[in-house]
């Protein structure tokens, strides 16, 4: 801002100086004004400019800057009895210059440096008000100012255009933002290696939907389903083929779930979890009977090799086995674990079971 101000002042005093020059041939001014004004319009910009670079707060020194010029141009509008052309050029050129960089406060500083300087003038040298200026002086005071004013027009123009064009990238850029977290918040919701909701999602889902069971008294059911066997795929045929039968498993899940409303999630290593709202219990066991039937079927190759395993699954139902989801959850996990003691390649109501089902020990997985 400050190298802008002194781009300004520079050509706005120096051109201000021919204009003024045709001013003091018409006064027959001697060489002391000549140059006192050859020292305010070409050498003071300079000077000005030197002190607010060098200042410890330069924006602030160039404000003050400002209303200097103010001062001094009102002093020379005074010496000369404010003539109309002139004076009317100082008096617009220092507030468009004080009201751009300082707002409406600065407009009123201006007003007043500039008032200081005529009365300053009036005070040491009387004031004898002399209107008239030679056309030709007269011209090219509009002339100059004119130009002047139409120099910050089209810097406003292009502020406005390099605004409009930042704002625009600033809009990219928030869009971009906005883009990149949505899908960093559905990363972090989904399981890398199927792409299935993980567990957290699951929790959250869960806690909404039974909420919303509660106030509708609209049936939720839980399928929670583990690989038989697992352990001993990965030790046969190395965990890369264990990968691969969990994507399988997968692949199954996400086909029977696409209806809105239904979640598959991977809810812990070969464990995943169906939660199917408005499903009666009834329901929710027969879709499980079939993914069972239809994952036994499978045969999954990884390696040149051909894997066959089956599925053990749990069933719970909201509000039969529960209302809250750690004891939903926790019915369906005894019916898993009921359905592993019982030879595995089952499906295991919760309502099947004893209200406290003892834990199954680690040698049934």
């Amino acid at each position: 801002m400050v190298t802008l101000i002194r781009r300004n002042r520079t050509l706005f005093f120096a051109l201000g100086f021919v204009v003024l020059g045709t001013h003091l041939v018409y006064l027959r001014a001697g060489p002391l004004m000549w140059t006192l004004l050859a020292l305010q319009l070409l050498v003071y910009p300079q000077l000005a400019y030197w002190r607010a670079a060098r200042a410890r707060d330069p924006l602030r020194a160039e404000m003050q800057n400002l209303l200097v010029d103010g001062l001094l141009l009102g002093v020379w509008m005074g010496v000369w009895g404010l003539p109309l052309w002139i004076s009317f050029m100082f008096f617009v050129g220092t507030c468009l210059n004080v009201m751009i960089f300082m707002g409406m406060s600065g407009l009123w500083k201006g007003v007043a440096a500039i008032a200081a300087g005529v009365a300053g003038a009036a005070v040491f040298n009387g004031l004898s008000f002399r209107p008239h200026t030679e056309l030709h002086t007269s011209l090219m005071c509009i002339a100059l100012l004119t130009g002047y004013l139409l120099i910050y027009a089209r810097d406003a123009y292009r502020r406005g255009v390099s605004l409009r064009e930042s704002r625009r990238q600033l809009g990219e850029r928030l869009d971009e933002i906005t883009r990149l977290q949505s899908q960093l918040q559905e990363q972090a919701q989904r399981d890398p290696l199927t792409g299935l909701h993980n567990r957290r999602a699951l929790d959250e889902a869960l806690e909404r939907e039974l909420a919303a069971c509660a106030a509708t008294g609209l049936p939720l059911a839980l399928v929670l389903i583990d690989i038989d066997r697992f352990k001993r795929i990965n030790d046969t045929y190395g965990h890369p083929a264990g990968d691969e039968m969990i994507r399988r498993l997968a692949d199954l899940l996400r086909d029977r779930v696409r209806d809105e409303g239904l979640i598959a999630c991977r809810y812990g290593g070969e464990e995943f979890l169906l939660m199917l709202p408005a499903t009666p219990l009834h329901d929710a066991a027969g879709l499980a009977e079939e993914l069972r039937a239809t994952f036994e079927s499978l045969r999954v190759e990884a390696g040149g090799q051909v894997m066959r395993t089956t599925l053990s699954i749990g069933v719970a139902g909201c509000p039969e086995h529960g209302t809250h989801a750690p004891t939903l959850v926790l019915r369906a996990d005894h019916a898993l674990y009921a359905a592993k003691l019982g030879g595995r390649n089952q499906v295991v109501r919760a309502d099947a079971l004893p209200d406290h089902a003892p834990p199954v020990p680690a040698a049934a997985t």
